[in-house]
């Protein structure tokens, strides 16, 4: 089984500014993976300043503080690849944020113009993969006709660039799952398919949502808060998502993502035994 390490893991470190994600693909690589993957809402060209640190330090804010404005110049671009190619890391998905349901036109040209942004700088990093996401309202059955129609519009990019595009369940309209299989079903192209978190399921629906959305995925995150004294992950049941993803026959990477609190070299080696112990 093909194991990365997402920079996400890192999340804490990074958005205090103590780390940047150019030292990710070494953090990697000293943990002994040889597969990353990184994220544009790091794509900062400088450290966070200190006021901005102070920000995300502050706890049980009702929203988090904006995010620096992302940075997709090539100088910034050749930084990250440079640091990736010196720590001898491949880069298996580049995951950018996106709406695929804006409604108004103008809007929605603007973004479209940043995916095709983001699958240029995929392919220009050496990932073969885009993560995106869906936005909208969950149970907004007019919206998935707008994603439909905006992934058809920017898959010859896509394709053209040798890169697939992985839909997230995530929040708004593909946090059902049964969207999110309409959408890829609707479209279908061996070139869009699904990233499937683990972690992303309402309480008492992963066991469905894992079985519905499998057979779809291409790439999988797998995702860990917290850790019982017996090795187990506490919110998701690693035995049954295991066995959900041998029985589909999936063979693509397993990206790890720690979300929990503590050191995530820590989190990381916890999640990547409950991979291998059920794997």
């Amino acid at each position: 089984m093909k194991l990365a390490v997402s920079a996400w893991s890192f999340h804490t470190s990074l958005f205090a500014g103590k780390l940047r994600q150019l030292d990710v693909p070494a953090e990697v690589a000293a943990l002994g993976f040889r597969r990353v993957e990184l994220l544009e809402m790091f794509l900062w060209r400088r450290k966070l300043g200190l006021l901005q640190r102070l920000l995300r330090l502050v706890e049980n804010m009702p929203l988090p503080p904006p995010p620096p404005p992302v940075d997709y110049s090539r100088e910034t671009l050749n930084e990250l690849r440079s640091a990736r190619l010196r720590a001898g890391t491949q880069l298996v998905c580049w995951a950018a944020d996106t709406d695929l349901t804006l409604a108004d036109a103008d809007t929605r040209r603007a973004h479209l113009a940043h995916v095709a942004t983001a699958i240029e700088a995929a392919r220009f990093l050496g990932a073969q993969l885009l993560r995106i996401t869906t936005h909208g309202q969950e149970g907004e059955s007019t919206a998935i006709g707008r994603a439909v129609d905006a992934l058809r519009s920017v898959l010859p990019a896509a394709m053209a660039g040798g890169v697939k595009l992985a839909i997230e369940n995530h929040f708004g309209l593909s946090a059902d799952p049964h969207a999110l299989a309409e959408i890829i079903t609707a479209l279908n192209s061996p070139h869009v398919g699904v990233c499937l978190d683990l972690g992303n399921f309402r309480e008492g629906e992963a066991d469905e949502g894992i079985r519905l959305l499998v057979p779809h995925a291409i790439h999988v995150h797998a995702k860990s808060f917290a850790f019982g004294p017996d090795g187990e992950e506490t919110k998701i049941n690693y035995s049954a998502a295991m066995q959900a993803i041998r029985a589909a026959g999936y063979d693509g990477v397993l990206s790890i993502e720690f979300e929990g609190e503590g050191d995530p070299a820590d989190g990381i080696r916890k999640t990547k035994a409950l991979i291998e112990k059920y794997g």
